[in-house]
């Protein structure tokens, strides 16, 4: 049965063997974009369940710029080339100023995915959480 809700938690690309942490914090030093993915989370089509809901919810800090998204799969097994972008479950921030507080979205999408996970490209500031539940 599937749990009530995940927190999703993320390693830098570019250093894999960095600990894994449920923030996404852009560094002091970065001049780049930079992106993060989260471990994989079982899907509702993981458990064989035939209503593919799902829901997300990104948290924000105000001084964030990037994108956050969900990829998912339908392989039991997957590889990194395995993972797709899933439909409007992507939201862009693009100005620093625009929010004066944390931006709490909430996402829904449906299919029956066997694993989920998050992707961050991140170009400054910070993601607070990915959130999950199914």
């Amino acid at each position: 049965m599937p749990a009530l809700s995940e927190t999703l938690n993320f390693v830098p690309l570019n250093t894999p063997s960095s600990t894994s942490t449920t923030a996404v914090v852009y560094p002091n030093s970065g001049t780049s974009t930079i992106v993060f993915i989260s471990n994989k989370v079982k899907g509702d089509g993981y458990y064989g369940g035939s209503d593919g809901l799902h829901t997300v919810m990104y948290t924000a800090n105000s001084d964030f710029v990037g994108t956050i998204t969900i990829q998912a799969t339908l392989a039991s097994s997957p590889s990194n080339n395995d993972w797709f972008n899933v439909t409007n479950s992507s939201v862009t921030y693009t100005q620093i100023n625009e929010r004066s507080t944390s931006t709490v979205d909430l996402i829904n999408f449906i299919g029956n995915f066997v694993w989920i996970r998050g992707y961050v490209s991140i170009n400054d500031g910070s993601v607070e959480s990915i959130l999950y539940n199914h």
